[in-house]
């Protein structure tokens, strides 16, 4: 799976959407980064919160 693959959900997409701007091609890029190593081929909210949630963490 490439990134060029991956769906993305209508919502995950609004969701997108509400990102600075100036930052929201790169989160993009580490959304879709992230969903390939992880073997996901749907970029969904919960995908997002969830990667989200590990980045605080970490």
């Amino acid at each position: 799976m490439s990134q060029s693959e991956l769906v993305w959900d209508d919502e995950a997409l609004e969701l997108l959407e509400k990102v600075p701007f100036f930052v929201r091609k790169a989160a993009r890029k580490k959304i879709e980064k992230t969903a390939v190593e992880s073997g996901e081929s749907r970029i969904t909210v919960e995908l997002m919160e969830k990667i989200r949630s590990e980045r605080a963490a970490s």
